[in-house]
Formats: C-alpha cells, sequence, structure tokens
C-alpha cells in the first residue's frame, strides 16, 4: 500500500509539472520546484522522465534575471504528440488534430447528411482520418463532441439535435467500439466551449454562465474557475428552460423550450411566423446571419424577431441570474453572428427584467474565443482530468 501511495503521488506530481510546462511555455526546473513547493531533484527526475518519454522538450538556455548559469526553458513537445477532437453535429462531421500546447494544427470537414449508420460512418471517418494524418503521431486520446447530455449510467448519448434514427440505447457503447484504439473522452459542446474560455479567455472573472447558441441553445456554469458538474451536459439544460408554458412542442416533451425560440433550427419556422422573407434558394439553409444582415438593413419583420428573440433569450437569462448571480454571460457559438444589434437589444431586456440588484451587477459580452476554441477545449479538459502518463490504457473510457 506505501510503495502505490508513492507511486501515485509521483504521477499527480508528474502531471502537475507536465501541466505547468503546457501553462507557461519556457517555464524552467527551477521555477517549476519553486511554484510546486518540491525540491529542484525531485522535479529534474520528473522532467527527465518526462523528456526521456518524448512528452517535453529542452529548448536550451533561456534568460534570466538571476546571476549564475542561465537556466534552460522547457515546453511541451508538439510535434511528437496530439489529442484527436472529433464535433459531431447534426449534418456534418469536424475531425482536428489538437497538439500539447492547444493548437489546432488540421481539421477536417465531412458529410454526415443521410447517413443511414451515422456512428458506423463516424467511425469510418475516423480511422480515414487517423490513417491519413496521425502516421508519425501519438495519439494521447480521443475526444468526441456531442450536442446533448452524456448519461453514460443509460448509455446513451440524449440530443434533439442528432439524427434521430440514431437515439436510444447504447449509443456510447457503440462510440467505444468504432474508435477503438486509444483512450476515448465523450465531452459535452457547451461545456468544452465554457472550459476553453476559462483556460484561455483571460477573463477578469471566475463565476459565469456560458450561453452556447446554435442549432439548439447550451449553457455552462462556470464558479471559482471550475466547471461546475463537468463536461457531461446534465448539470444544466438551458435549451430546454422554457420562456412559453403555451408555446411550440419540443421533442424533450416541454412546451416553449428556449432553443425553439431562438436556434437556428427554429429559423425557418420562425420567419414563417413574422413574415421575414429572406431571399434564399430552395433548400438552402437560413442563418443568424441572414437575420442579422436583414436587420442591419432596416427590414421591419427582422427587427421585430430579433426582438422577440433577444426578449426570450434575456427572460431565461433573468431567471438564470437570480438563481446563480453570475459576475458575466459570456454568449458563444454561431450566436454571435446575430451581431451587435442583438447584444444590444438582449442587454436592453434585460435592464427591463429580472431582479434588479443581480441583473445590474451583470456583464454581458459576446466571446472573443473563435469557433476552433471548442476543440481546444475538449482537448484541454481531456489533459487535465483524464489523461494519465503511466495509465494510457486504449480501452479507457471518459464520459464528462
Amino acid at each position: 500500500m506505501k510503495k502505490y501511495n508513492q507511486l501515485l503521488i509521483k504521477d499527480n506530481n508528474k502531471k502537475q509539472v507536465y501541466q505547468m510546462i503546457e501553462d507557461i511555455p519556457g517555464v524552467s526546473r527551477a521555477q517549476i520546484a519553486e511554484r510546486m513547493k518540491l525540491s529542484k531533484t525531485t522535479v529534474s527526475a520528473l522532467v527527465d522522465e518526462l523528456m526521456q518519454e518524448g512528452y517535453v522538450v529542452d529548448e536550451g538556455a533561456c534568460t534570466s534575471s538571476r546571476q549564475g548559469r542561465r537556466p534552460n526553458s522547457l515546453t511541451v513537445n508538439s510535434h511528437a504528440n496530439s489529442v484527436i477532437v472529433m464535433n459531431w453535429h447534426k449534418d456534418s462531421l469536424e475531425i482536428a488534430l489538437v497538439d500539447p500546447a492547444m493548437n489546432v494544427t488540421m481539421c477536417k470537414e465531412y458529410d454526415m447528411k443521410g447517413a443511414k449508420d451515422a456512428l458506423a460512418q463516424l467511425g469510418r471517418y475516423f480511422e480515414a482520418f487517423k490513417g491519413s494524418q496521425c502516421v508519425d503521431l501519438r495519439i494521447m486520446g480521443v475526444c468526441v463532441i456531442v450536442p446533448g447530455m452524456i448519461d453514460q449510467k443509460q448509455d446513451k448519448i440524449v440530443s434533439v439535435v442528432l439524427p434521430p434514427g440514431d437515439q436510444g440505447e447504447h449509443r456510447i457503447s457503440r462510440l467505444r467500439s468504432v474508435l477503438a484504439g486509444c483512450p476515448l473522452a465523450i465531452l459535452n459542446d457547451t461545456a468544452c466551449f465554457a472550459y476553453a474560455e476559462n483556460a484561455f479567455g483571460k477573463l477578469d472573472s471566475e463565476n459565469y454562465i456560458y450561453i452556447n447558441i446554435n442549432d439548439g441553445v447550451g449553457a455552462a456554469l462556470i464558479h471559482g474557475g471550475h466547471l461546475l458538474g463537468g463536461a457531461s451536459g446534465m448539470a444544466t439544460q438551458f435549451g430546454h428552460v422554457s420562456v412559453d408554458r403555451n408555446g411550440y412542442p419540443c421533442p424533450c416533451g416541454n412546451k416553449g423550450c428556449l432553443e425553439n425560440q431562438i436556434g437556428e433550427l427554429a429559423l425557418p419556422r420562425l420567419f414563417k411566423e413574422f413574415g421575414v422573407k429572406a431571399e434564399k434558394k430552395e433548400g438552402e439553409k437560413l442563418l443568424f446571419k441572414d437575420l442579422a444582415a436583414m436587420a442591419e438593413a432596416g427590414d421591419t419583420a427582422a427587427l421585430r424577431l430579433m426582438s422577440a428573440m433577444a426578449e426570450d433569450l434575456a427572460y431565461a437569462l433573468c431567471n438564470a441570474v437570480s438563481l446563480l448571480h453570475p459576475e458575466v454571460i459570456i454568449v458563444g457559438g454561431i450566436g454571435r453572428k446575430l451581431g451587435g444589434r442583438f447584444l444590444e437589444t438582449l442587454k436592453e431586456k434585460i435592464g427591463h427584467m429580472g431582479f434588479r440588484q443581480f441583473v445590474s451587477d451583470v456583464e454581458v459580452v459576446y466571446t472573443r474565443q473563435g469557433e476552433a476554441s471548442v476543440a481546444r477545449g475538449a482537448a484541454k479538459y481531456y489533459i487535465d482530468q483524464y489523461f494519465r502518463f503511466n495509465d494510457t490504457d486504449p480501452s479507457g473510457l471518459f464520459c464528462g
């Protein structure tokens, strides 16, 4: 038992050393020892082990304000290692390589429209990508990002966005089967966006709500710098908060769900209801940017629809603010393409409803992170939460 505990402590220290090198490129052994309150000998031994295993690179002497011999700077080995991140959408699949410095080095998009067996198709695309792009790379793990809840106990991924023909039991087991050969993490999309915001966003606040507006709507809660409830999507389903109890029926069983009032998939119905006439060819998808452009051009019907969408979101957010009292609300996803007019209208609506004391404390902003942040957030979450240097079991499965 004593030997096991010593190994566990060593593994934890090794992971912390690696994470510090990842977060502070160019850090020296002496700086790591000082920050971690470990001896220089212990840190040097851990760094040497990481270098021998190909996870860390010594880049030679760096500048230092200290007298004496200049220390060597350390970085993660971005050339030999990567995480594969698969972002599963309704009609497409994006597969990206994210290096240990959290840069997206490669991203390819694949068509998933009309796939009779979406999971089997996903597996075929994965094998093709791995065979063509990962020949000389060590794959630290595979992340699958899904727009839905990950319920490992029931072996389900519950989503109203993914193909309905692929709903039901054993979705997690089947993913494990078609993506065999590497440790696998299945993560909620909104949680990955929020984790990226937390890791790379350079925010002043550690308490905020991240709202992901895409085909549907999701939310993730960051409190004290930590992602509450992990990345399963089970902590909250903000898109299924009802903003109209007599409203449009949702596949989830509720009525008037927020995502059916402001999600991009709802635009065809909403355009019809509000009499918005878009110049789109038959079969072309209506997009948030179409509504934004029409509103900017002064289209009366488009302005009414945008105002209604902002009011529905404001109603839901004011209830969330009363419950959680965040300092910031970050609006992300492709919902940002609704533009500045929508954000200003949203702020105005929030100011006219809700508990004034809490609402007046909240800043509402668009994220400054790009769409690639979801892949970076997934890779960062996997490395931080699940990756272990001495336990790289290829059958490992991590849900949320």
